[in-house]
């Protein structure tokens, strides 16, 4: 679920100490499993950014749904908002019954602003949702899912452009040929 959105969004940037599977560096890996115990095995890990500077340094571990870093961790499904200050990431994530806010430090701007990015992708996600429209369109082929997600579209459309007949935008004649020449889509 996570670890599909991390694969997916997460960069391979050596330079800017973005890793991500199957390219992580087991060395550094190692050495940061080996003080830091609370991930059991470097396989749980999907995506990691290192930034070691000359005063202080900082890392993320994301395994399959908890993103983990120096002072603390949360899990991915908890994140409701995320902000960003300079190279510093400030996550608020649900635990607890309660908005707790962690701060993540990263290698500069471009990297918070990369993972600022994942971490919206990740709040964004609803396993339960997904696991519904799975249900609801299994048995249909790709071909009858792109036609479903079309019409969708096309009523959509159709609906905002009678919002804008009754906003006076559009003529009753302009609307019905619009409406038309959608549907003639279908």
């Amino acid at each position: 679920m996570y670890a599909e959105i991390l694969k997916e969004k997460f960069p391979q940037d050596e330079k800017n100490g973005l890793y991500r599977v199957p390219n992580l560096p087991a060395i550094k890996l190692g050495r940061i499993l080996i003080r830091d115990k609370r991930i059991a095995s470097p396989s749980d890990v999907i995506a990691m950014h290192l930034h070691s500077g000359t005063f202080s340094s900082a890392t993320l571990l994301f395994t399959e749904d908890t993103c983990y870093y120096e002072d603390g961790s949360f899990l991915l499904e908890d994140i409701r908002e995320v902000q960003m200050s300079g190279n510093k990431l400030i996550v608020f994530s649900n635990q607890q019954a309660q908005f707790l806010q962690h701060t993540l430090r990263t290698k500069n701007d471009q990297v918070a602003h990369t993972l600022k990015r994942i971490l919206e992708n990740l709040s964004r996600y609803d396993p339960t949702a997904e696991k519904i429209v799975k249900q609801s369109y299994e048995g249909y082929s790709s071909t009858e899912l792109d036609w479903l997600n079309m019409r969708d579209e096309i009523m959509r459309t159709i609906d905002m452009l009678y919002e804008r007949y009754n906003d006076g935008k559009l003529t009753l004649l302009e609307y019905e040929n619009k409406k038309e020449e959608l549907l003639g889509r279908l």
